[in-house]
């Protein structure tokens, strides 16, 4: 007997088995709203809003918010050497982490922060942005760091392909692409130019 020929003579349901809930996606994708949160979230860089999380003792929100997206800076030994680039790594399990960590007696005590994260204007989602960290000014606050700061042309990557076309790609998510290397470099050098127009234009509106 095939397979096609086989028959079901009987299908059992257990009880305590919940099926799971479903939803589409805009690309017909069938996803938990589990799952599409915590892409949203790994996307926005944001902590995922649920109804655990609403539940959450503030202390333990404020800290949770903090393991969901780690934003790492540049890495330095005592002498000055670097040992890491900066990068983004996560804790998935956040929220039970700053549960244990607050029972022990760890809290966010903001009038302590010495250094604070930056996203990157126009730049690409928290969880895939290294961004910038900054440092109080002489006044005691937050400055708000110039888009110029995130877009170092000092990081643009000139390169040829097989085909011979030149490549100018720049870490913060842009890139250009010309039949001569210096062509490469300026037409990348004008997207920066431009994403730093607009960030700063929409530093300007009210």
């Amino acid at each position: 007997m095939t397979m096609a020929e086989k028959e079901i003579v009987e299908s059992i349901n257990f009880g305590n088995h919940v099926a799971p809930e479903y939803m589409k996606t805009e690309s017909g994708q069938m996803v938990t709203p589990e799952f599409l949160a915590f892409l949203q979230h790994a996307l926005s860089g944001k902590f995922a809003e649920s109804k655990e999380t609403a539940e959450l003792d503030p202390e333990v929100r404020a800290l949770a918010e903090e393991l969901s997206v780690i934003h790492l800076p540049e890495w330095l030994s005592p002498v000055g050497r670097k040992l890491a680039e900066p990068t983004v790594t996560s804790i998935r399990q956040a929220n039970r982490v700053a549960e244990y960590l607050v029972k022990r007696g760890v809290r966010m005590h903001p009038e302590l922060e010495e250094i604070r994260w930056a996203g990157t204007p126009e730049g690409p989602p928290g969880a895939f942005d290294t961004g910038i960290h900054i440092t109080k000014d002489e006044h005691g606050q937050w400055p708000a760091p110039d888009p110029e700061d995130f877009y170092d042309l000092d990081d643009i990557e000139v390169r040829q392909a097989d085909d011979g076309i030149w490549h100018a790609t720049h870490p913060r998510g842009l890139a250009f692409e010309a039949t001569t290397k210096t062509e490469a470099y300026a037409g990348l050098v004008e997207l920066l130019r431009q994403r730093i127009a607009r960030a700063r234009e929409a530093e300007e509106q009210p």
